[in-house]
């Protein structure tokens, strides 16, 4: 299923199997092209990005409108992990996708993260392995 869906959107970029999990988990791979809001309206488009993200990603451009092309989802994407998911940052035993995943969904805290945050990360990080391993198969 995913992988159909994937193919028959016109992407001008290649999306990491990493970021098609992330965009499966965020929006049921919404294609953009049209204002698409989640998180009660505070994250935009197919990646649902927060507004301090995107400003953090360093990508320029226009808040939310900008974020609702996949295309530049994903560059606000891989800017924003760029900056963020360093080696240093990374715990022992961690992957780099993980570290990614949960960074994305928790900022860049989320690596430190514990209690009640910490659980729903572990939530978060699961549905992004369960979209991985489909994209696989």
């Amino acid at each position: 299923m995913i992988t159909t869906l994937i193919a028959t959107v016109a992407l001008s970029i290649d999306m990491t199997p990493l970021e098609r999990a992330i965009w499966k988990v965020e929006s049921n791979c919404h294609p953009g092209g049209v204002p698409f809001y989640g998180d009660g309206g505070d994250a935009a488009g197919p990646m649902q990005v927060h507004r301090n993200y995107f400003l953090d990603s360093g990508i320029g451009g226009t808040y939310p409108q900008d974020l609702f092309n996949l295309d530049t989802s994903v560059l606000c994407f891989r800017a924003y992990m760029a900056r963020y998911a360093k080696p240093h940052r990374i715990p022992e035993g961690m992957t780099k996708a993980e570290a990614m995943a949960r960074m994305h969904n928790g900022g860049p805290a989320a690596l430190r993260a514990t209690g009640k945050k910490k659980e729903n990360l572990d939530r978060y990080w699961s549905k992004v392995q369960k979209a991985l391993k489909e994209l696989t198969r």
